[in-house]
């Protein structure tokens, strides 16, 4: 009995010490905790300098919506701070990598949530887009139209691009605070294995040729340091150039073609150029660079011209390519080959066009084959439209049987006066007259030729975006530029055909040169 009185009065004190610590027990209130729900989701996990960085983070709270709390925002990206409210909106001005913060505090107990996103911020320069060179003012002027796809939207033809392009004029005096020169030429983007594209700008007056650094178009080094001794070669006028994965070309106004064998793919400018002429067999290869797709086929193709002793009008392939063995063919030259069954009739032999002149030519091309379209013009006045398939087994090339096809084109229009360019997508022929642009589906010419758009000048260069998209970019003798849809033209709506076009107050000169730039890597 005595024990349990003792055991009593333990318990009793120890009861009452307990009471008297934790008098403060019934002080203590709920907290509303909060969850931080991951933010920028949907959004691209880069960024370029100037564009606007928009998240809409959601928060969860414990219990109700949390409008009784007090909380601050605090937004961080690379040690400074971009915001102080809940939802951000920042003109990105910071080039770095690194997480985007979003803290959440509870003033009323200092308690902090948080979630975070990685972000990449890039110069703007090295997104896609077209690169223009033009003259202005009688210098040369490099502008570039960024091309910024903010949505897709779905019809009855398929998806259709939301964009919200940036426009930069006079781009390269304006990071290099330096005139480009004068006497513009053309614009050609060349790779390397490690980089995103660079850019070569061709131009007759001084400071010469330029290469540009295809991130920030800063100007990185002259052509004349690609030659032994930074010495050009004599009577020395570039006009073109075409740059492949082991092999580099350039076109002289007289035809003559200067190569260079890279020693190594991790860099855009390795080796110099030569002055040897390229060859098939004895014969010189003099003439001019076509557009064609050279990465997937493994050559580039020329229109091989002669010399003024041996004058010729033929085709020819010019290869950049290693075979299993290890074996390079990289400027090895081959002259199309003759057809194993004989040319269709009407057909033009690809390996001696005779008397016809050569209107245009474009190729593409996937690792199954070429796909070529060439306008020719006969000796009596006629057009006609050739196309074909070219495989290559090794340095050996034939056409894919059944490919070899040509046909009248139709009348009414001077068919090199009027800017044709094919599209790769979609078998349309697109021709402009004056102002206006029409479209021929040449996989159906009974629908003959339709028109397409009206421009408020004409049209001096246009070239489409890579990848099978349907941007057309159009560069105007009024210094705009327009961006069209062709895709599926004949079934587009007029209200779907404009896709975009710069501010009327953008001058991005007389335009000489247009190239997409693709920002892409060997």
């Amino acid at each position: 009995m005595k024990n349990k009185i003792y055991l009593l009065y333990w318990l009793l004190a120890f009861l009452s010490v307990g009471c008297y610590d934790d008098k403060g027990n019934n002080d203590y209130r709920f907290v509303n905790t909060i969850e931080v729900e991951p933010f920028g989701q949907d959004s691209y996990p880069w960024a370029a300098l100037g564009d606007t960085v928009r998240y809409k983070p959601v928060l969860h709270f414990a219990s109700g919506n949390g409008d009784e709390l007090d909380l601050a925002y605090e937004w961080t990206f690379a040690g400074k701070t971009i915001g102080d409210e809940l939802n951000l909106e920042w003109i990105v001005d910071t080039v770095a990598t690194g997480q985007v913060i979003l803290r959440v505090t509870d003033r009323a107990n200092g308690l902090v949530y948080s979630n975070q996103k990685s972000l990449r911020i890039d110069s703007p320069y090295k997104s896609k887009g077209w690169m223009i060179l033009s003259e202005k003012n009688g210098q040369s002027s490099l502008g570039f139209v960024r091309e910024m796809i903010t949505a897709y939207e779905m019809d009855d033809l398929g998806i259709y691009c939301v964009f919200d392009n940036q426009t930069f004029p006079d781009v390269y005096e304006e990071t290099n605070g330096e005139v480009l020169g004068s006497g513009p030429v053309r614009i050609t983007e060349h790779f390397s294995r490690t980089a995103p594209g660079s850019l070569l700008i061709l131009q007759q007056g001084a400071p010469g040729c330029i290469d540009i650094d295809g991130n920030t178009l800063l100007r990185d080094i002259y052509l004349s340091e690609t030659f032994m001794d930074g010495v050009f070669p004599e009577q020395f006028e570039p006009v073109n150039a075409t740059w492949m994965h082991w092999l580099d070309v350039i076109e002289n106004k007289d035809g003559r073609l200067y190569t260079r064998l890279k020693y190594s793919d991790a860099l855009f400018n390795s080796g110099y150029f030569i002055t040897e002429p390229v060859l098939v067999g004895e014969e010189e290869v003099r003439g001019h660079l076509l557009d064609c797709d050279w990465q997937a086929v493994g050559y580039t193709v020329v229109h091989d011209r002669g010399t003024a002793a041996n004058p010729r009008n033929r085709l020819a392939a010019v290869f950049d390519f290693r075979d299993f063995w290890g074996v390079n063919y990289a400027g090895y030259a081959a002259v199309f080959p003759e057809a194993d069954k004989g040319w269709p009739d009407g057909f033009v032999p690809l390996n001696d066009l005779g008397d016809h002149e050569l209107i245009y030519f474009r190729g593409w091309g996937d690792w199954s084959g070429g796909y070529y379209y060439m306008i020719l013009k006969t000796p009596g006045g006629k057009y006609l439209q050739q196309t074909f398939t070219l495989k290559r087994s090794t340095a050996e090339l034939y056409y894919e049987e059944g490919s070899l096809a040509v046909q009248e084109l139709p009348s009414g229009f001077v068919y090199e006066d009027c800017l044709p360019y094919v599209l790769s997508t979609d078998k349309y022929l697109l021709l402009m007259k004056g102002n206006d642009m029409y479209y021929y589906n040449y996989a159906s010419p009974g629908d003959g030729v339709s028109f397409y758009w009206h421009f408020d000048a004409p049209v001096k260069h246009m070239t489409a975006s890579v990848q099978g998209q349907p941007q057309l970019g159009c560069a105007l003798a009024n210094g705009q530029f327009v961006i069209l849809n062709v895709k599926l033209m004949k079934n587009r709506p007029e209200e779907k055909r404009l896709y975009w076009q710069t501010p009327a107050e953008v001058d991005l000169g007389n335009p000489v040169s247009l190239i997409y730039k693709t920002s892409g890597q060997l």
